[in-house]
């Protein structure tokens, strides 16, 4: 059969669809070949060289080059322009729905055009066959077929049957909603398919599409449940995880001027290696005149930017600490930078003063100056730039992840550029440093923090009353958001900045990020308007009073995935999941609102 191009954004290559991912086609189900072969007819990385993310790579700690992915578009003509990522036809076997025969690459045997249908010699409709929708997934991140020769001999009692080696009459019989038959039509063997066993994964390829990379002998032999694989449905979360991270573009690098002499020539890895590789200093000026002519400026010019580029442009030598990620940002929101220009990488307005000054305002009640008096800064953020890297994924819970280029020695890693707007606000820390310590507030953490504990996670790291505060307190903004903004609570993301110590922070960022350029229409960064935001938050804030499934959700000990929720539920405090950092866990509204019976007060002091 021909080629099927399916179309994939970006984004969600980075995401669900991304390297080791089943995707579903027209006419297929692939999976998504890692990253060595996202390669053009040159045999080179056919993706982008991001630039300015010395500080990105420094903040998550990796030392690899980042690149956009590939991107190719199909022309009215049927041919190709650009370089597709490549996927392989997975799972490898198809089934009969009308007798259950079971067949393997069957599609290489048609002619192009035409989809494999059954012939076996019992089945009367000639069906077309439908790919399997169960695969063989191992913790280590390995993909493979469920093997399922083996699993229709294990229950074998007859010599004959433990011998069989047949493969090509295996028959996969549905009886009833879930019962299911696996048959070897050979000899006779059986047993029933439940869609869940667990068998050892053995030294076969790592994944579907990769011939040299086989599972090392040492690991294949190993026992015991934990190295076993399972088999599992393709749409199981379990199949697949990806693992990304996003990072904000901050000064100095969101502050560079693109199209300056410097900026072409710290892009251009070429041009720079002409004039360092010159052996004279004759042939030096001879190619610098040269690229002077091609930049339209002068040589002195390109001498000068070679200067800025020798010392640490655009950087300058800054000291970067790896991990520091959200403390730079956090620092980057509350700096007010001067002489700012529209197309910088992060554009803010410091609202802060015109919030201090709203709370003075003689028509405000008590409860809205307490509520004024709980934020410290507000800030309008105009432009912003995140870059999204993807680290690789896991199966089946597996601790390790499995890197873009499934061994771990490429020199780069999948990034896209995302552009957007957004609100950001910190909480004042005086009040909340006192409002922490208060015994109620503590208790309830505390009931909380062994799930946390039994689950497994490590992110957040540790979890405080003032991260379920601003957790909560950003699902409820946001809710609010969608209801007086206008934009869908699912094209909203939170960022959370939580520290206690050495430098305390408790921000939260609710913006919007899209892979045009052009960023958004503007409309997230108008609710920043003091008195706007004043009204957004007085009402989050009463929506978490009450929610419709109350009494219910608010005495909940317990709920939702891990039991990490208490006082939250789909009604009043969850959101769709691409909007929070945290699969919407780790919500309570009791962190927010007060309960008197209980003595716990509201950070806001609102009554």
């Amino acid at each position: 059969m021909t080629s099927e191009l399916i179309p994939i954004r970006l984004s969600h290559l980075l995401g669900n669809s991304g390297v080791g991912a089943i995707v579903r086609g027209a006419n297929w189900l692939v999976v998504v070949q890692d990253t060595r072969q996202w390669i053009d007819r040159q045999g080179i990385s056919a993706g982008k060289l991001i630039p300015y993310v010395e500080r990105v790579r420094a903040a998550l700690g990796i030392e690899e080059q980042l690149r956009e992915p590939p991107v190719a578009k199909e022309l009215t003509n049927g041919q190709v322009d650009g370089t597709c990522v490549p996927a392989t036809r997975f799972p490898s076997w198809m089934r009969c729905p009308a007798c259950g025969a079971m067949y393997r690459l069957p599609w290489r045997n048609v002619q192009p055009d035409s989809a494999p249908r059954c012939n076996h010699q019992d089945c009367r409709r000639r069906s077309e066959l439908e790919q399997v929708t169960w695969v063989l997934a191992h913790p280590s991140g390995y993909l493979a077929d469920v093997p399922w020769h083996f699993l229709s001999h294990k229950d074998a009692r007859e010599a004959a049957q433990r011998n069989c080696k047949v493969q090509d009459q295996l028959r996969l019989i549905e009886r009833g909603y879930e019962e299911r038959i696996l048959r070897c039509g050979a000899c006779r063997a059986e047993t029933r398919f439940r869609g869940d066993e667990r068998v050892g994964f053995g030294q076969g390829r790592m994944q579907p599409w990769t011939k040299d990379d086989l599972v090392p002998p040492i690991e294949a032999a190993e026992q015991g449940d934990k190295n076993l694989a399972q088999v599992l449905v393709i749409n199981d979360t379990r199949v697949y995880l990806p693992v990304a991270e996003s990072v904000l573009v901050i000064p100095p690098e969101s502050r560079v001027r693109k199209g300056t002499v410097v900026d072409r020539l710290y892009r251009n890895s070429g041009d720079r290696s002409r004039i360092d590789t010159a052996r004279t200093s004759l042939a030096r000026k001879g190619i610098i005149r040269m690229l002077a002519t091609e930049y339209r400026c002068k040589p002195n010019d390109i001498e000068t930017a070679l200067a800025d580029l020798a010392r640490g442009y655009p950087l300058y030598g800054e000291n970067l600490t790896p991990g520091q990620l959200r403390e730079s940002e956090f620092k980057a929101f509350l700096e007010v930078l001067p002489d700012q220009r529209e197309d910088e990488d992060l554009v803010t307005r410091n609202r802060s003063d015109e919030w201090r000054e709203l709370g003075m305002a003689v028509d405000l009640n008590t409860n809205e100056q307490k509520i004024i008096h709980g934020v410290c800064h507000l800030v309008r953020v105009d432009r912003l730039k995140a870059v999204k890297v993807f680290k690789g994924f896991t199966r089946l819970g597996g601790e390790g992840i499995v890197p873009p280029d499934i061994v771990g020695k490429s020199d780069w890693l999948p990034a896209i550029e995302l552009y957007g707007e957004g609100i950001f606000l910190a909480l004042n820390e005086d009040r909340l440093k006192e409002w922490e310590q208060t015994p109620a507030v503590v208790s309830r953490l505390n009931r909380l923090l062994p799930r946390f504990a039994q689950s497994g996670r490590n992110d957040p790291n540790p979890v405080t009353t003032r991260f379920m505060l601003l957790h909560t307190l950003s699902h409820l903004l946001m809710r609010q958001i969608e209801s007086e903004g206008g934009y869908p609570t699912a094209s909203l993301i939170e960022r959370l900045y939580c520290a206690n110590a050495p430098e305390p922070m408790a921000g939260i960022l609710i913006h919007v990020a899209v892979p045009d350029i052009a960023g958004s229409l503007g409309g997230l960064a108008e609710l920043s308007e003091p008195r706007r935001f004043l009204s957004i938050l007085i009402r989050a804030l009463e929506h978490s009073r009450w929610c419709s499934l109350d009494p219910v959700c608010s005495e909940h000990e317990g709920q939702g995935p891990g039991l990490l929720n208490r006082a939250a539920c789909h009604a009043c405090a969850l959101v769709p999941e691409p909007a929070c950092e945290y699969g919407n866990t780790l919500l309570d509204r009791g962190f927010v609102k007060d309960d008197a019976a209980n003595g716990l007060p509201s950070f806001f002091g609102v009554t």
